[in-house]
């Protein structure tokens, strides 16, 4: 049924009782003025002018009523029916003969949905890494289910679709979880699942655990993890190669069926540098592709073993664990200066020459009385902001007692505005959710199992709080509840101080980690990987050279962007302006190069993106430039893999696919279910009510109407001498 079904006409004004015999006044004057006029005008006259003074009043009333209409519409429209179209690289493995693209096009365009497409409102958009409205400008490389549902419910939100109809393999291996996303969709979603299950066996280099820093001489291990399917018993050889040099190799025995696997390989680092180093399974006969069989990756390699110095007036068990990590550790030589009394053979004092504290890689100073360093302030602040020293600075009773000091304060990402004692609470703490994979709170190798991890490590006994944040701080990790006056105080933190580091934590203890750890017989695995994190990340000085260019890293996958970031500062670390930059790269082995300008973000900051670049070794060359002359030329490679995600696993998600749907309000079917598909689909068209107001009140034209009826009115009289 289309049309109107309701006319309705209400006045707002709450002053009915003075408008309206205020009108009849004002109608009744008009009609007196003019049924005798003088000097006499001819009746038409009078009536003219009679009808302007009237059409002045209504017009005047009608503002002062404030009149509203309002009008209900029924009527029926088609459903509206997105088709959400998969075209990651993924769809064109081959099952049972057809490509999972093939298979998907002969349903699009089956007689039985093109009738289903007549009686719809329709509209198509494909997806792979991005959503899209034509086949060409999918990024096939990746897919990111759950961010394209993300984008197309907001692009929907003004005439959010009926229905969302899903043609799909299931694969997501890029960005969030599609269940998640799924759920709080305002659009049902009947999902096609058109991977059939079958395939070839095949075996891929699923990801690769490593220590992006190790030492010469010092082993590490690189756990390859490994996924495959139809593994049918079979072997494969495992190798860790450098160029074509096998480092490592080991033999994994595949279970039947689908399955994972870990290979654990050793690398022993020869020489100090940037080393570009790979794992690659090596082809076994009837493999489907070979394509995901090798993964590349970066280490650097430091020299030597880090000096560490360990400051403490008054050491106690945090003292003696943490000595006691560094000492079995091969990359540390520590040196522990007990400063107060009865301390015995481990006396010692803070260095007081520039000198002798730029020796040391990390200085941690255990509870400390600031007061009781100012006389190496100048030296402690040298060595941050020049030498590019790391700090941490363990807060407990003796730096509560003492009190706020200015210059220290400076140093710590958050501090006391007052002396406030200790607090003696159990409490935990929560990593800060931006920072969950910062290798200081990075207590497990996922998001949700740091989040626990740090929940399960015993409670913390006493706090330092600490009521300032500097606003170039970045809090790691803040208290789960509130704690006297301070709601959720921070507990570790760091700053940078130029090219420096400051890591400080109001929290203690930490040494009680070690013995849950060895109660619930895991190593001390939580406070070992708390202290490697902590130490290494303050030890491993980044590329922090005022003025630089540097890739994002040094292995990207095929598809990815590959972008460069710059940095131009003064010695104060101020930006410096006036500055321009390029990035030049060039694939080896051919002519073929590309050149981009460093575009700048702000605040000495610049950034260039090169997009859609093919696989391949690269070198670059980037420099900075300024109206002085060049300030600062990097050259270097990086590595485009041939490998991408879309590679990975093709087997397919039919789970995933119902989950998806069942959370979105639809359902899921397989590509040979289709025409229960569409049976399934509600495809009568959608009744809509629709409700308007119109107001007339406050519109222009009735001001003009208005002054038009009085300004003629006016006239007339003039003309007819009646003024």
């Amino acid at each position: 049924m289309t049309g109107l079904k309701d006319i309705s006409f209400d006045l707002l004004s709450n002053y009915l009782y003075l408008v309206l015999p205020a009108m009849l006044v004002l109608l009744a004057f008009a009609v007196l003025l003019y049924r005798r006029t003088n000097p006499p005008l001819p009746f038409y006259v009078r009536m003219l002018l009679a009808t302007l003074r009237v059409v002045a009043v209504l017009a005047l009333i009608l503002a002062l009523l404030e009149p509203v209409l309002r009008l209900t519409r029924e009527y029926e429209r088609p459903r509206r029916v997105t088709m959400l179209l998969d075209h990651s690289t993924s769809m064109d493995k081959q099952e049972a003969g057809l490509t999972r693209r093939q298979r998907m096009d002969s349903l699009l365009t089956s007689p039985d949905f093109t009738q289903v497409l007549q009686q719809v409102e329709p509209q198509t958009r494909y997806f792979g890494g991005n959503l899209a409205t034509l086949p060409d400008q999918v990024n096939a490389d990746r897919t990111a289910l759950a961010d394209v549902m993300y984008e197309l419910d907001k692009q929907q939100l003004a005439a959010p679709a009926d229905l969302w109809l899903l043609f799909s393999d299931g694969n997501s291996n890029s960005g969030r979880e599609p269940t998640e996303v799924a759920a709080d969709l305002s659009t049902p979603i009947v999902a096609i699942d058109m991977a059939t299950g079958g395939g070839d066996f095949d075996i891929g280099v699923a990801d690769i655990n490593y220590n992006p820093i190790t030492f010469v001489g010092q082993p590490t291990e690189v756990l390859v993890k490994l996924q495959w399917q139809r593994g049918g018993d079979r072997t494969v050889q495992v190798k860790l190669l450098d160029d074509r040099r096998v480092i490592d190799q080991k033999r994994l025995q595949l279970t039947s069926g689908d399955g994972l696997g870990e290979v654990a390989l050793r690398l022993i680092p020869e020489e100090p540098g940037q080393k570009m180093l790979s794992t690659r399974v090596v082809p076994v006969e009837g493999e489907e592709t070979t394509d995901n069989n090798q993964r590349f990756f970066a280490v650097k390699i430091l020299k030597s073993k880090l000096l560490v110095l360990l400051v403490s007036e008054a050491p106690d068990y945090e003292v003696g664990f943490l000595k006691r990590f560094l000492e079995r550790s091969d990359k540390y030589e520590i040196q522990l200066a007990a400063t107060g009394g009865r301390v015995g053979n481990m006396a010692g004092s803070f260095p007081s020459r520039q000198t002798e504290l730029n020796r040391f890689d990390l200085v941690i100073l255990h509870d400390p009385d600031p007061h009781r360093l100012t006389a190496r302030k100048d030296i402690i602040e040298s060595y941050l902001s020049n030498r590019g020293g790391a700090l941490w600075v363990l807060m407990g009773d003796r730096f509560a007692a003492a009190g706020p000091l200015d210059w220290f304060n400076r140093l710590l990402p958050f501090s006391q505005s007052s002396r406030t004692e200790v607090e003696y609470v159990e409490f935990n703490a929560e990593p800060a959710e931006g920072n969950l994979l910062h290798p200081v709170v990075r207590l497990a190798d996922d998001q949700s199992a740091v989040r626990a991890a740090w929940m399960e490590v015993p409670p913390f006994q006493k706090l330092v709080p600490c009521d300032q944040v500097a606003p170039q701080a970045v809090v790691l990790a803040w208290a789960s509840r509130s704690l006297g006056r301070i709601q959720k105080p921070p507990v570790l933190g760091f700053r940078r101080m130029g090219p420096g580091k400051l890591l400080a934590s109001s929290a203690m203890p930490f040494w009680s980690w070690s013995f849950a750890d060895l109660g619930r017989g895991s190593s001390a695995d939580f406070y070992n990987r708390f202290l490697e994190g902590s130490v290494t990340w303050l030890t491993v000085r980044d590329d922090f050279d005022p003025i630089r260019i540097l890739p994002e890293k040094e292995v990207f996958t095929r598809g990815e962007a590959v972008r460069f970031d710059g940095y131009a500062f003064d010695l104060g670390y101020r930006p410096i302006p006036g500055v321009t930059g390029v990035v030049k790269l060039q694939a080896e082995g051919t002519d073929e190069g590309r050149e981009l300008d460093l575009l700048a973000l702000g605040q000495g900051e610049y950034s260039a993106r090169f997009e859609n670049l093919p696989p391949g070794q690269y070198t670059y060359e980037a420099s900075f430039h300024s109206e002085q002359g060049l300030l600062k030329r990097v050259e270097g490679r990086i590595l485009l893999e041939a490998f991408s995600l879309e590679e990975l696993d093709q087997s397919g998600n039919p789970a995933g696919m119902r989950a998806l749907a069942s959370r979105a309000g639809g359902k899921a079917f397989q590509a040979v279910a289709f025409d229960d598909a569409l049976e399934y689909l509600d495809l009568s068209p959608i009744e809509v009510t629709s409700h308007t107001e119109h107001l007339l009140w406050g519109q222009f034209w009735l001001l003009l109407v208005f002054l038009g009826a009085i300004s003629v009115e006016w006239l007339l009289r003039k003309v007819n001498q009646l003024i």
